[in-house]
């Protein structure tokens, strides 16, 4: 035998059914359209790092050292970086873009469509690499905390729709850089 319920419950209860449906179908719709946008949202992986060129009959220790930056798409979304760029600066951040002209190492340059899983690798000479740094240098040295603003040092890229996707270099570089802004503090007296 079934227990009747009382009408009043009964219509409390199919209330609170209507409204559990209706919240139901809001975040269905919610996580639907954020599947949707993952899919162009664009990600990129960024790397610097130091290469090695090894000729052949060369050994390692003869080998050309080069600066790399590597730049892989990670998304869904097909992108095209545009630029190589550092960003200084921990509250106010800066960007200073990488002047890809001229470049002597047979390298990939920007611009480059990635597809998902795609790369772009830009490969300069170390003498190349570290004859570029000075305006980095100078930015690094204006800042008030000039040690702090040379540990938010990252590398990067930006792609054709401004956005930016930075990483910090590999400790080969950071040494190279940490070298360089040395003997760029001692060559400015009273810039410390």
């Amino acid at each position: 035998m079934y227990a009747l319920v009382d009408p009043e419950v009964r219509q409390w209860l199919d209330v609170g059914a209507e409204y559990l449906t209706a919240v139901g179908t809001v975040g269905a719709v919610i996580v639907a359209l954020y599947f949707s946008r993952k899919h162009r949202r664009e990600k990129i992986s960024v790397s610097a790092a130091i290469h090695y060129s090894v000729g052949p009959e060369q050994t390692l220790a003869e080998s050309t050292r080069l600066y790399g930056l590597t730049a892989t798409n990670v998304g869904f979304a097909t992108v095209t970086v545009q630029n190589l760029c550092w960003r200084v600066g921990v509250l106010r951040k800066k960007v200073l873009y990488v002047d890809t002209w001229g470049l002597e190492w047979p390298t990939e340059s920007p611009p480059k469509t990635l597809r998902r899983g795609d790369w772009l690798t830009v490969r300069l000479p170390q003498e190349q690499f570290i004859g570029g740094l000075t305006l980095l240098l100078e930015e690094v040295s204006k800042h008030p905390f000039p040690t702090l603003a040379f540990r938010s040092l990252r590398a990067g890229v930006e792609t054709s729709t401004k956005k930016r996707f930075f990483a910090r270099p590999n400790w080969d570089v950071v040494k190279i850089l940490r070298e360089q802004f040395d003997a760029f503090r001692k060559k400015a007296p009273g810039k410390h």
